[in-house]
């Protein structure tokens, strides 16, 4: 349930402001809505800033009580400047400590709880591999925090030592590997990735010393350079990685995996390598605003950082990640002050400039050795893989996989997304239905079905 004031009454300038009656929102929620509302404004003003608001929507959702202002966009005229992590903090600090975070799911709009967050759990097990997906965590409301690959971008990420950031991050490379993503991973004290070591989804060894992080930074660069070539040549002159994989599978050819980039210790590979000023610093600026057109995606992930830093990449990522820190300055830097409240006993609690405060999903390290298809298919697609093999010498065209039951949007799509994953292939001498490739078929073999790895949590 909800109320709504319209922006046309609080822009009056009323002396009083009122919210419809709700028998579902107390009326000491709807006194603080109304001064919450009044106030929004005036930071605003106070800034230089017009105060742009459409409407407040007073709203009440699984026992939580939610303001949310929301932004009249044909009247803004800089949009970056109503999503600074100075003007959150600002507008904080301004309503007493409650939080404010930016919420973009619909238009843009400031979200305020009014009532205390409920407790998160304080671990909660990776569910499993999504196919086409990236899941990180679950949100006060108990929704799934997740984003598809293709518009996942990049990330920043920070955390002190036991926060957790560093299970987050191998959480990510897992569901990359289980994607068929390639990585380049810079992990200066070699205790975020060992057991990916001479992993063959590596386009370099991990980096471990500046210069080596350096050099796969380059690496990095030269693979865009080789993709913008691939795409040159490529009828319609595709504008994405999903758009030139599924030309290239038309085509009879092999798609382009995706591309991790994990840059951990970020912050000191920049003082190393000649600070935010430095030649390194502009690479990895050019990396992040080169990269996504080509499905390369960049994590960012220090114990802190500095504004200084932060100003360099602030910009090329979709959403920043912020675990316990050391400082408050820290915290700001990442546009999520309410990081520096996070307790020591609350190891994978994140404060995310986009979805909140979010319990990031716990993954063991000794899964890894469980990464294959398997990881990612359904009990009825494996069963699907299997038939195919022993009754139809691997062909799973659509017609025959409705024959076998499935419907036809679900098989069209199960195909679609397995031959961008070069899973399936058109084969000419067979009338060009589709049939499994042998990259499937070495997946599977190399699968280790009947590991099993310890609940035990050690973040």
């Amino acid at each position: 349930m909800c109320c709504r004031v319209s922006s046309r009454r609080l822009f009056r300038k009323e002396k009083t402001m009122t919210f419809e009656t709700s028998n579902f929102i107390s009326r000491r929620y709807q006194l603080q809505a109304q001064i919450v509302a009044k106030r929004l404004p005036q930071v605003l003003q106070q800034r230089g800033l017009e105060a742009a608001f459409a409407e407040f929507l007073l709203t009440s959702t699984q026992g939580m009580v939610l303001l949310f202002a929301i932004l009249d966009l044909p009247r803004i005229r800089r949009l970056e400047a109503y999503t600074t992590p100075e003007l959150l903090h600002h507008l904080s600090t301004d309503l007493q400590g409650l939080p404010v975070f930016l919420s973009n799911s619909n238009g843009l709009r400031y979200a305020i709880p009014l009532s205390p967050l409920p407790r998160l759990p304080k671990v909660i097990p990776f569910p499993g591999v999504a196919d086409g997906w990236v899941q990180l965590g679950v949100n006060h409301s108990g929704e799934t925090i997740s984003q598809p690959w293709s518009k996942f971008g990049h990330l920043l990420v920070a955390g002190k030592t036991g926060s957790g950031k560093s299970v987050f991050l191998r959480l990510l490379a897992y569901q990359a590997l289980a994607e068929s993503a390639q990585l380049l991973l810079v992990d200066l004290d070699s205790a975020t990735f060992p057991m990916l070591t001479n992993h063959p989804a590596l386009l370099t060894p991990i980096a471990t010393m500046p210069q080596s992080a350096q050099a796969a930074v380059e690496r990095a660069l030269g693979e865009c350079d080789h993709r913008a070539g691939l795409y040159m040549q490529m009828e319609g002159y595709p504008e994405s990685l999903d758009e030139y994989n599924r030309t290239i599978v038309r085509q009879g050819g092999d798609p382009l995996p995706r591309l991790l980039v994990v840059l951990d210790e970020f912050s000191a590979l920049m003082t190393s390598l000649g600070g935010p000023k430095s030649s390194f610093a502009n690479r990895v600026a050019e990396l992040g605003w080169r990269g996504r057109k080509f499905g390369v995606h960049l994590v960012f992930a220090a114990q802190d950082f500095t504004k200084q830093v932060v100003g360099q990449v602030r910009d090329q990522v979709s959403a920043a990640v912020c675990f316990r820190v050391r400082s408050l300055e820290a915290a700001r830097a990442m546009g999520c002050p309410e990081a520096v409240r996070i307790p020591e006993s609350r190891p994978g609690l994140a404060c995310t400039d986009r979805w909140g405060l979010v319990q990031t999903f716990y993954l063991d390290k000794r899964i890894f050795g469980q990464i294959s298809p398997r990881a990612v298919l359904n009990r009825q697609e494996q069963e699907l893989v299997e038939r195919a093999l022993n009754k139809a010498e691997g062909k799973m065209s659509i017609p025959l996989l409705v024959s076998w039951g499935m419907p036809e949007r679900g098989a069209r799509s199960l195909v679609e997304r397995w031959e961008l994953r070069g899973w399936l292939r058109q084969d000419p001498a067979r009338q060009n239905a589709r049939f499994i490739t042998p990259k499937l078929l070495e997946f599977l073999s190399n699968s280790q079905s009947g590991q099993t790895a310890s609940s035990e949590s050690s973040w």
